[in-house]
């Protein structure tokens, strides 16, 4: 019998697996990408879904598994995917908890509250751009002028990832594919490589390392644009849902 379905193929979810699995918590973990299933911990009560789902298919999947709890630890920036959540676990009649990245400043960046917005103002301005906004924003960036000598793409070590990247025109030179989060240091020395004038990023949290990608761009002299998250959410903190789990109160 499946008691919790987790979602989230973050850095929290990864690790509220593994304290589900430390309790023997029968646990269905549903992430969107071979690579994200990969990095999930081993344990014998913890059963995998990998693959995209829509509402329907979540709706599905949890009237077949019949959980007690559901929780929704997917990136804050998958706006779309929680509210498909929501609404499953709404038709479906199941509790669901939302884990809350805690948002931090911008550290003096230049914040848009969209893709296009953002991309008008680098159109507006030279310079060499080093983005982290991830695989999935590639097809916009070809929007850049001189997209294929301008930007940079790090993107985690994914085939479909580099794969969107490569078919949206971008070189295989320009594509850095690494599992962060990163050091201070280790930004600063790929921005240096790369020569960039200019950090896309998405305020993704302490947990992303989104105040160590500001302090290397700082330091390197950069200006730094940041994509505002899609919206404010309420739930609970990491902490909280660690201490909800080791006193066997969900």
């Amino acid at each position: 019998m499946t008691e919790i379905v987790l979602f989230g193929g973050t850095a929290e979810g990864r690790e509220l697996c593994g304290l589900l699995g430390k309790k023997n918590i029968e646990t269905l973990i549903c992430v969107a990408t071979e690579y994200g299933e990969a990095l999930l911990p081993p344990f014998d009560t913890l059963r995998i879904h990998t693959g995209r789902l829509d509402q329907g298919a979540i709706e599905n999947l949890l009237a077949a598994e019949k959980p007690r709890l559901v929780i929704d630890a997917t990136h804050p920036y998958a706006a779309a995917v929680s509210d498909n959540i929501c609404a499953a676990c709404e038709k479906t009649g199941l509790r669901r908890l939302r884990l809350h990245r805690a948002a931090l400043e911008n550290g003096g960046g230049v914040t848009f509250p969209g893709i296009d917005d953002l991309i008008v103002w680098l159109n507006e301005r030279p310079g060499t751009v080093f983005s982290t906004l991830g695989a999935q924003t590639a097809p916009a960036l070809t929007a850049v002028k001189g997209y294929q000598e301008r930007v940079w793409l790090r993107i985690l070590p994914d085939a479909a990832g580099l794969s969107a990247c490569l078919a949206a025109g971008f070189s295989a030179r320009r594509v850095i594919c690494m599992q962060g989060p990163f050091s201070k240091e280790l930004n600063a020395a790929m921005f240096r490589e790369a020569g960039a004038d200019i950090l896309l990023t998405k305020e993704s949290g302490a947990a992303g390392g989104y105040l160590e990608k500001l302090a290397a761009a700082q330091e390197c002299g950069m200006i730094a644009a940041v994509l505002s998250r899609p919206r404010e959410e309420d739930g609970l903190s990491l902490a909280e849902l660690i201490k909800l789990i080791g006193e066997d109160a969900l």
